[in-house]
C-alpha cells in the first residue's frame, strides 16, 4: 500500500512539473517586444505568470538597449521584490544609458538605496548631468 502511495506521489510531482511555468525573464520580455507581441498581451503575461526579472541597473539598461516600453518595465518592478542597493553610481549609469527619469524615480522608491547628498556627492551628480527630478528623488528616498 506504502508503494502504491509513494508511486502515485511520485506520478502526481511528474503531472505538476510538467505543467509548471517556468518564470518570466528580461529575455522573454525582450523576445516578446522584438517579435512585436502587443504590449498588452506582454504586460498581461508578466502580471500572469512568476517571474525572475533582472531590475538592477545592468538589467535596467538591457531593457532600455532593447527598447521595452516604460509601462512594460513598471509592470516587471510590480512582480519583482528589489533586493541590490542603488548608489550614486548606479543613478549615473541609468541617466547617461537614457533609462527614463521616470524608471529611475519607480526605483528609487520601490528599492533599497544608500546615496550620497552630500555637497560633494551633489556636486557629482550635477557633473554627471543628472536631472534635478531625479537628484530630489535621491534625497527624500526610503533608505
Amino acid at each position: 500500500m506504502s508503494r502504491f502511495f509513494a508511486t502515485m506521489g511520485l506520478l502526481m510531482a511528474l503531472v505538476t512539473g510538467a505543467f509548471a511555468q517556468a518564470p518570466m525573464t528580461n529575455k522573454d520580455v525582450i523576445s516578446m517586444n522584438t517579435a512585436k507581441v502587443s504590449k498588452s498581451l506582454i504586460e498581461a503575461k508578466i502580471q500572469s505568470s512568476p517571474a525572475k526579472f533582472d531590475l538592477t541597473t545592468d538589467g535596467l539598461i538591457e531593457l532600455e538597449t532593447a527598447k521595452i516600453s516604460d509601462g512594460l518595465v513598471k509592470a516587471m518592478m510590480a512582480k519583482t521584490t528589489l533586493t541590490d542597493v542603488m548608489t550614486n553610481d548606479d543613478i549615473i549609469k541609468l541617466s547617461n544609458a537614457k533609462v527614463s527619469k521616470s524608471i529611475i524615480s519607480e526605483k528609487i522608491h520601490k528599492g533599497k538605496n544608500k546615496f550620497d547628498t552630500s555637497v560633494d556627492g551633489l556636486i557629482a551628480l550635477r557633473a554627471a548631468k543628472v536631472s534635478d527630478g531625479v537628484v530630489k528623488d535621491m534625497m527624500t528616498a526610503p533608505k
